[in-house]
């Protein structure tokens, strides 16, 4: 790369700031390459992304570690890695997520994303979704094909890599750079990207970002039996009614809805509503922050979730237009709107301010 850096000087800020405030635990990133000038090396796509992985450790303070293979090493055989590059995160965890080509372009956002995620042990899907993942028993492989100029295959790469975290060991999370990877793109007919594909079964391909309930459900299909399926659905019937209870002092994001809506702004003195979308990606971004500080702020600061798709009544009442838009209630009466992802370090103080004066949950 002739000494010149990757990651602008701008973006460096934005992600050391973010690596200061999101990440928790280590994460390992192993790289697997090649050095052969021969077909199918690669090589540009490789020196990017050894120099663009190398740049992400300098900013997290020792907490990437960047483990590097050649395709000719053990660990490479053994974890049947043959593609120059192909990086693997949070292996040593038990975690099962593959890039098969360079995390480039618009790919690098949902690439640094679940770096955090990794670290942080969390999946930052919806609880139900979460619910289900864990009647998984049987392994699940998602190939996702995608291409750096697609700015709508970040959305679904995080969705796959988030399932992998949430059915940890059991599903395999793989994003295949179509470009880099033709012969595969060839085999699975790639003609729009993202396209999913479930076990290598033909009949499971989609196209598109798909909403993270009804992929959730069909990874499901794949990764149980009958009866595990049967009994996992019951149990997200169930989780579903008692989501949208309103209940006292909870610890955690309260389900909102067109019907529940205007009994929470009356029942809680001080109440933050997380307007947001399964396609979103800036809202799946602060989605993990808004549970963290439910959890902290308990007895003080009550969060809520209104997904704007689902409850259009409400969306439109309070003129959403733009997600992810935190609405702040005091007392039943809306003071505040924060619009757009930030950091926790940003978010914060914007909310915890509205605490002076206010009334015990």
């Amino acid at each position: 790369m002739n000494g010149e850096r990757i990651i602008d000087a701008e973006s460096r800020q934005y992600i050391l700031e973010r690596f200061r405030g999101e990440l928790v635990e280590p994460v390992t990133i192993d790289i697997f390459t090649s050095r052969l000038a021969a077909p199918g090396a690669n090589l540009d796509y490789t020196n990017f992304t050894l120099q663009f992985i190398r740049e992400l450790a300098e900013l997290a303070d020792g907490k990437i570690i960047v483990r590097e293979y050649s395709l000719n090493d053990q660990e490479a055989r053994e974890r049947d890695v043959k593609m120059s590059p192909t990086v693997h995160i949070g292996w040593d965890k038990g975690y099962l997520i593959e890039y098969m080509g360079a995390p480039a372009g618009y790919e690098a956002s949902a690439f640094i994303d679940t770096i955090i995620q990794v670290s942080q042990n969390k999946s930052g899907l919806a609880k139900t979704s979460e619910l289900l993942l864990k009647y998984v028993n049987r392994p699940v492989t998602i190939m996702c094909f995608v291409t750096p100029s697609c700015p709508y295959c970040p959305q679904q790469v995080l969705l796959d890599n988030r399932i992998a975290i949430a059915a940890k060991g059991v599903v395999k999370a793989v994003c295949v750079e179509a470009e880099e990877n033709m012969e595969l793109s060839n085999r699975w007919r790639v003609r729009s990207v993202p396209q999913q594909v479930i076990n290598d079964d033909p009949d499971s391909i989609t196209i598109g970002v798909q909403p993270e309930s009804q992929f959730v459900k069909q990874v499901l299909e794949y990764g149980t039996d009958p009866d595990t399926l049967k009994k996992a659905m019951q149990e997200y019937e169930n989780a579903i009614k008692e989501a949208t209870k309103l209940v006292d002092n909870p610890d955690h994001p309260v389900i909102l809805t067109d019907d529940n809506f205007e009994e929470a702004i009356k029942k809680y003195p001080l109440l933050v509503v997380d307007c947001w979308a399964e396609w979103c990606q800036p809202c799946k971004m602060i989605a993990p922050i808004i549970e963290d500080m439910a959890q902290e702020y308990q007895g003080k600061i009550v969060f809520g979730k209104l997904d704007t798709d689902n409850n259009p009544l409400t969306a439109n009442k309070y003129r959403i237009r733009s997600i992810p838009t935190l609405l702040i209630f005091k007392n039943g009466e809306l003071v505040d709107q924060i619009v757009g992802a930030m950091p926790r370090a940003q978010l914060e103080p914007k909310i915890v301010r509205h605490l002076e004066n206010s009334e015990p949950v």
